[in-house]
């Protein structure tokens, strides 16, 4: 009874703080009553959408998605460090982000990036799983001989593609890559192909899709440092050689140094494609890329060390993942409540200016794919300089034109403009039919 009692009295001790969503997310309550739990600290916190909690919230979260600057808390209250104020985002920066109008009203950055207060990346950190290392290090779906008789009904990259839009113009790239090489495109944006099912109807899901090819495109619809999503952790995942392009440095992320391919390396899509057609050929130049996926090397010494120190994280502390970032969040509650931490009038997160926009936007390659807008734009500006020499240096084509322009204006309009210009009138005079004169 005496223990019952104890933890009974634990149990009503520990404190709880409030974390206040101001915004929905995606606009979904789905937030709402998450308990932070998890993160051995003496106390727990509760995210809210209740704006009735405001008072004794001392953070407030704000989704980037969901972000409008006339819809904001009191700015006051933020600079006069009363409330800290957090944006939310694992979306590549919306357009207020590069903005300092907008990014310095934020005391802290919840998102991908591990310059953020807060990081949050696509993969679970530790060990166990589901973990982005216990991936890593699963077993591979097919055998190279399997995928070899794969070979003979798919193409040898697969790419699932959600949106047709992108900041980096990706998909200006891909058309140009199909021309060198086969690629299967599901989804939503250049699809080629059907989504396959199992004999039971049941589609297959993501990860059975791509572990039947060799290469995955995992291109990110934008350059920015650390942004890096599950396109990368897929084919890690079933044994499949990720493409990848997104930011400069993907150090934090590869299994090896030697485990992907980049579309940076390549000067042009034609060599990609290239290399690409080699490796489809020789199955031990492909292997090599798989090497820590192979059960008798001894994986520890081949994983990237970089890649061990950001995700090998010990038991019992925070990674960079969802939940190391909501404990963090937690303990900022539990400290400016109980007055153990106190924001400064500077401390703001400031824009995001590491993003590469349009790496692929809009000027050769709308040559490429777009000539014949082009074609007419070119022909009908010359056109137009043609009219205005000959318009200048004829007075014959001067009367030709204005001709032109007499049969096409109607009578009515005729007579209107003949009444206000004098100089109009006597141009009309001489090419007007006696008739109407």
């Amino acid at each position: 009874m005496e223990q019952i009692s104890s933890a009974l009295q634990e149990r009503q001790e520990t404190k709880e703080y409030p974390l206040l969503w101001w915004t929905e997310w995606f606009r979904s309550r789905i937030e709402e009553g998450k308990v932070v739990d998890y993160c051995g600290l003496p106390y727990t916190c509760r995210f809210t959408l209740d704006k009735a909690k405001y008072d004794e919230s001392k953070v407030v979260i704000i989704h980037a998605s969901s972000f409008k600057p006339n819809d904001v808390p009191n700015r006051l209250d933020v600079k006069s460090g009363k409330k800290a104020l957090i944006l939310n985002t694992l979306e590549s920066p919306k357009s207020f982000q590069i903005k300092s109008e907008w990014t310095g009203i934020f005391t802290h950055l919840w998102s991908y990036s591990f310059n953020a207060d807060f990081t949050a990346t696509y993969f679970e950190a530790g060990r166990g799983p589901g973990s982005f290392l216990d991936n890593v290090l699963s077993k591979p779906a097919y055998t190279i001989q399997e995928k070899n008789e794969f070979r003979e009904e798919i193409a040898p990259i697969a790419w699932v593609v959600s949106s047709c839009t992108s900041g980096n113009g990706r998909h200006f790239y891909i058309k140009q890559l199909v021309k060198y090489i086969n690629i299967d495109i599901y989804g939503h944006c250049m699809r080629n192909k059907e989504w396959p099912v199992h004999p039971n109807g049941s589609p297959f899901t993501d990860r059975e899709v791509v572990a039947r090819y060799k290469f995955y495109l995992s291109i990110e619809n934008s350059n920015c440092d650390d942004y890096v999503t599950e396109k990368i952790e897929r084919p890690y995942t079933v044994g499949v050689v990720p493409i990848l392009d997104g930011p400069k440095d993907y150090s934090r992320f590869l299994a090896t140094n030697h485990s992907s391919i980049r579309v940076d390396d390549f000067a042009t899509p034609e060599q990609l494609a290239l290399r690409i057609h080699q490796l489809d050929q020789d199955d031990a130049a492909y292997l090599k890329y798989l090497d820590y996926k192979d059960p008798a090397n001894p994986v520890e010494s081949l994983l990237n060390p970089r890649l061990l120190e950001t995700f090998d994280v010990p038991q019992g502390t925070w990674g960079p993942d969802d939940r190391g970032a909501r404990c963090g969040i937690c303990k900022l509650a539990h400290d400016m409540t109980e007055g153990t931490y106190q924001l400064t009038p500077d401390k703001v997160i400031g824009p995001d200016t590491t993003c590469y926009f349009r790496k692929w936007g809009y000027n050769s390659w709308v040559a490429e794919f777009y000539w014949w807008i082009i074609a007419l734009v070119v022909l009908g500006i010359f056109a137009a300089l043609t009219v205005v020499v000959v318009y200048i240096k004829s007075r014959r084509a001067r009367r030709l034109l204005l001709a032109l322009k007499y049969n096409l204006t109607p009578p009515i309009w005729r007579k209107e403009r003949m009444v206000s210009d004098h100089k109009r009138t006597e141009d009309y005079q001489l090419l007007a039919p006696q008739s109407e004169l």
